[in-house]
């Protein structure tokens, strides 16, 4: 027996398994097309962080947040959906009034009521509540927390330099998704409710099937062998016997006979038989009458087993095959359930328009308002999902918008109005159809007839299954609301735009269509619509809307255009009324003027004896003259150096070959001697405003003309109508290219000039204005140099650029500094407004326009060595440095202090060493201040000491360390003191050092 209990086990197995695999088919398409839509607009201009995962999140928690308050105040309040409902049908009441924009808002805001309506019904019915928001919300937050961890380890690995990524393995990403798993999997213990989704699902389909399959088997038993009982005890009855002493004793004799099937199965003739497990199954059925066989007299007892085996497998092998139909006609049903159907609007405002357009068919100056059209039918579309039922949707009608009697759904639009729902529904459905089967696998299209409508509705789509009254139904899905809008709109203006009506020549003998296309472009109707007429002179009003029919949803059955001539050029042209085709069968140089009339027709009188029509304005169309028409002819340029970007225009010459001599033979009905007088337009978009023109001056040849700052960097070919007179012809100049300068080109690169810098820091030099003398003081003093200096080729570069119109500037690299000047010619000057800043930082610019061809970086140095001078002390001798000694020997000179200037000078930098502090050399500075010309200044500071505080601070202006007025009025001191004081030049040019003055302070 234990064979045929792992047997049983293998059985069972694979039963839960298929069934597994069978319940949990589900079409996955529109879930993965989602995806995949939001991925394809993520590029690398537009990515998509985990910060912005995070504040996606966010924003759905708040709004899911505010859907719970919002219903959770409904569901407590025992009037809440009473309330809904009355303002449901107040705003009903509302649209059956409305007309416009007031319509289009009433009917948006109906449809957002009718779904929270719908939504709180599913609540107060227990198909859904207010704690599966709670639980979305709670989960909302705990994706926020692993998109923090997330981010933190985005983070960490972007420090890391993108090369560690272990912070990744700390985050709850991972584990968040596999328990999300096991608790969808979860099956332990027999409350089912606590089960995960997939174990309920999984449990109650393989229950559902086991149930049914095993009624089967009874049946079959019960008709088979008349076992008048049931499944359970005739199991329980052949396991009694099968474990009884008897039958363990025949289980040797048992395993004989596998054996001996063991031996069939291998063989040709037992391969008639599906599988080994059909034959094991077979035995196990047979056991109990194979104990009791009576074998014939001739015979083996081999024999016997193989006819027996044979006789049931041909049974068993029936009833498996329609447990297999049964199966499969069950998956099929399950397939066939729709998820979900979303209404896809096709414009922002979420609206679908029904509109009735009127025109004025009073021609002696009155209103006379007719409907000419009502827009009843609209293709509206809809997201379904799983995508494998939308060929069952569609075959719910026939071509001809016929309902189809053996479809398989049932397909109806909800309209929401009034309080009372009328007899018969106003919109009715003409038809489905799939928008696009490979790109949209999911949407359909679904076209409603609204001719019965007299007002804007909210609307939804339902689907129902077309089944028995007996049977069950397993779809019953709606849509979102919509608003349907109902708009009368009236006609003001119609035009014909013919995409030909700007053509001005046309060839001898040739054809212009002024109803069809001109490539790619197509002629329509433009219509001018009013939103309302005057109550008081019925004219149109409102802010009117020019649109084309399709725009409108409009047909043009009732819309006719009729071509003429301003003037009669019937022995020039031939022009079809109707058609539009302008034939040209003059000389050349005839030129005419086509106008269209546009004509619509009333359609309650169209087709009768003086059916009522109205006219439009006549739109006259661009002159036409016709020309001869030369053989096109291609040309190539005189010279095969690249064309560079020049800031004026560029014109060079083409080469005299046989194309030109061509050219000029059809042009002015006998060969010309050059191209004076010609007209250029350009044929080809290609080339911009490069074009083929004339050189002008005495030789008038033939050139291409490339104008002011004009590039094309890649191959272009460009096509020219040149014309004179009334002869034309077209010319093609192929591989037109107009390229920047390239910066490694020899005419473009600046060399550095070894003997005045090092090619990286540009030292500034000292300028005095004036002479330094008597007569000539110092008046003030720069720092400055001119910058073109550092190339030896810089007056070349900057030439070769000047050609081509463009510029060679230096300009500061930054903000501007204050004392700072820079021309663009490369003159550096700072004064001593100037604030220590260094280094400078200037940049030398090749530019072509706005473009940037090259630059060099420059660091410019203030020579502060040069600049500050020299800071000292008085002293000859080190010992002496900055020593000075307070005289205390009476109260007047105590209180005189003691000059700290004494210890120091300053002098400049000149050959000279001129002194410019504490007073300046007369001879040289006279009256000016050395102080201010370099924008010197000194400050003093005493040093942390025990005496500080007998002395007060010192005057920057005298320099003078003074007692406290406490200190001086002493009569005897009897502690010797000493005191420091830093000395410190302050200079715009550069840091200076500081000197120390060591002060000694006798007892007195």
């Amino acid at each position: 027996m234990k064979k045929n209990f792992v047997r049983v086990m293998l059985f069972g197995a694979l039963t839960l398994t298929v069934s597994t695999v069978v319940t949990s088919c589900k079409d996955y398409d529109d879930d993965i097309k989602g995806l995949q839509e939001q991925v394809d607009k993520i590029t690398s201009t537009s990515p998509v962080s985990t910060e912005d995962m995070k504040n996606a999140v966010e924003k759905a928690k708040q709004d899911l947040q505010t859907q719970l308050n919002d219903l959770s105040a409904l569901v407590e309040n025992p009037d809440g959906e009473k309330t809904l409902k009355e303002k449901i049908a107040a705003l009903e009441q509302a649209l059956a009034d409305a007309t416009g924009d007031k319509a289009k808002d009433l009917a948006t805001r109906l449809a957002d009521l009718q779904n929270q309506l719908t939504t709180l019904q599913k609540i107060l019915k227990g198909e859904d509540g207010v704690s599966g928001l709670e639980k979305k919300i709670e989960e909302l937050e705990n994706v926020k927390t692993v998109l923090s961890e997330l981010i933190a380890a985005e983070q960490a690995y972007i420090t890391s330099g993108k090369k560690d990524a272990s912070a990744y393995e700390s985050t709850s990403f991972g584990a968040y998704v596999n328990q999300a798993i096991i608790n969808a999997l979860q099956h332990e213990g027999d409350d089912t409710s606590k089960w995960g989704k997939i174990a309920q699902y999984v449990t109650e389909a393989v229950q559902k099937g086991i149930s049914t399959e095993l009624s089967g088997i009874n049946n079959y038993l019960t008709a088979q062998y008349g076992v008048k009982t049931t499944l359970e005890t005739f199991v329980k009855d052949v396991y009694e016997k099968l474990f009884s002493e008897e039958a363990i004793g025949k289980q040797t004799q048992l395993d004989n006979l596998l054996d001996a099937i063991n031996a069939y199965v291998s063989t040709e003739e037992g391969a008639d038989y599906k599988s080994y497990a059909d034959i094991i199954k077979q035995i196990d059925d047979t056991k109990k009458q194979l104990a009791a066989l009576e074998l014939p007299a001739t015979g083996t007892f081999s024999q016997a087993v193989k006819d027996i085996i044979k006789s049931e497998s041909e049974q068993v092998g029936g009833v498996i095959k329609s447990l297999e139909s049964r199966l499969d006609a069950e998956i099929d049903a399950i397939k066939g359930m729709i998820q979900s159907i979303v209404y896809v609007p096709t414009y922002a405002d979420g609206q679908v328009q029904f509109n009735t357009f009127y025109a004025d068919f009073d021609a002696t100056g009155g209103y006379d308002w007719q409907p000419v059209v009502n827009v009843d039918e609209v293709a509206v579309r809809f997201r379904v999902s799983p995508a494998s039922v939308i060929t069952d949707l569609v075959a719910c009608f026939g071509a001809d918008g016929a309902v189809n009697e053996n479809a398989k759904y049932v397909v109806s639009v909800d309209c929401q109005k009034v309080q009372t729902r009328a007899l018969n529904e106003p919109f009715k459905i003409k038809g489905i159809k799939v928008v696009d089967a490979k790109k949209e696998p999911n949407l359909i299209e679904v076209t409603l007839d609204a001719s019965a409508v007299k007002n804007s509705y909210a609307v939804a789509l339902t689907v129902t299954d077309k089944v028995a009254a007996d049977k069950n139904t397993l779809n019953d899905v709606a849509s979102n609301y919509f608003a349907a809008v109902k708009s009368d709109l009236y006609i003001d203006k119609v035009v014909w735009e013919s995409a030909n009506g700007t053509v001005t020549q046309l060839a001898k003998g040739g054809e212009l269509d002024y109803k069809g296309k001109n490539g790619e472009t197509e002629s329509y109707y433009s219509v001018t619509v009013y939103p309302s007429i005057s109550s008081t002179t019925s004219a149109a009003e409102g802010t009117p809307a020019t649109k084309t029919l399709s725009e409108l949803g409009i047909s043009d059955a009732n819309f006719s255009v009729a071509f003429a001539t301003t003037d009669n050029v019937s022995s020039n042209f031939d022009l079809g009324a109707t058609t539009g085709i302008l034939k040209a069968k003059g000389a050349a140089g005839s030129t005419v003027t086509v106008k269209s009339t546009v004509t619509v027709t009333d359609p309650v009188t169209a087709g009768a004896p003086g059916a009522k029509t109205a006219e439009y304005k006549a739109k006259e169309y661009a002159q036409v003259k016709t020309v001869s028409e030369g053989t096109a002819q291609t040309v190539i340029l005189d010279s095969e150096d690249p064309i560079l970007w020049n800031g004026d225009e560029q014109k060079l010459l083409i080469k005299d070959n046989t194309a030109l001599t061509a050219i000029k033979a059809a042009l002015g009905g006998s060969p010309i001697a050059n191209f004076d007088d010609c007209s250029y337009k350009i044929v080809s978009p290609l080339g911009g405003e490069i074009k083929l023109g004339d050189t002008g001056g005495a030789d008038h040849k033939l050139a291409l003309i490339v104008p002011r700052n004009t590039v094309c960097e890649t191959p272009t070919t460009i096509v020219t109508r040149i014309s004179k007179g009334d002869y034309s012809i077209d010319v093609t100049l192929e591989n037109v290219q107009v390229s920047y300068p390239d910066k490694t080109a020899a005419d473009y690169k600046l060399l550095n000039n070894t003997h005045t810098w090092d090619g990286t820091s540009a030292v500034l030099n000292r300028e005095f204005t004036g002479a330094g003398t008597l007569a000539d003081n110092y008046s003030a003093v720069k720092a400055t140099r001119n910058l073109q200096e550092l190339y030896t080729n810089y007056e070349t570069v900057e030439a070769n650029l000047v050609t081509l119109g463009g510029t060679l500037e230096f300009v500061i690299d930054g903000v501007a500094i204050t004392g700072v000047t820079i021309g663009t010619d490369g003159a550096v000057s700072v004064d001593n407004t100037y604030s220590y800043v260094n280094p400078i930082k200037v940049k030398l610019i090749g530019k072509c326009g706005t473009h940037e061809v090259f630059s060099k970086d420059i660091t410019v140095t203030i020579p502060a060595a040069e600049m500050n001078g020299t800071f000292a002390y008085t002293a000859a001798k080190p010992e002496d440095q900055g020593k000075l000694t307070y005289d205390v020997s009476d109260k007047a000179k105590r209180n005189a202090g003691l000059d700290l200037k004494t210890a120091l000078d300053w002098k400049d930098a000149t050959a000279a060493a001129n002194k410019i502090w504490p007073t300046a050399d007369s001879d040289i500075y006279e009256s000016n201040e050395p102080m201010d010309i370099y924008g010197f200044s000194v400050e003093y500071t005493i040093e942390e000491g025990d005496y500080n505080k007998f002395f007060k601070a010192i005057n920057a202006a005298d320099g003078k360390l003074i007692l406290t007025d406490d200190a001086v009025g002493w009569s005897r001191n009897t502690v010797a003191m000493e005191v420091k004081v830093t000395v410190t030049p302050k200079s715009p040019w550069g840091a200076m050092e500081a000197k120390t003055v060591t002060v000694t302070v006798p007892t007195w």
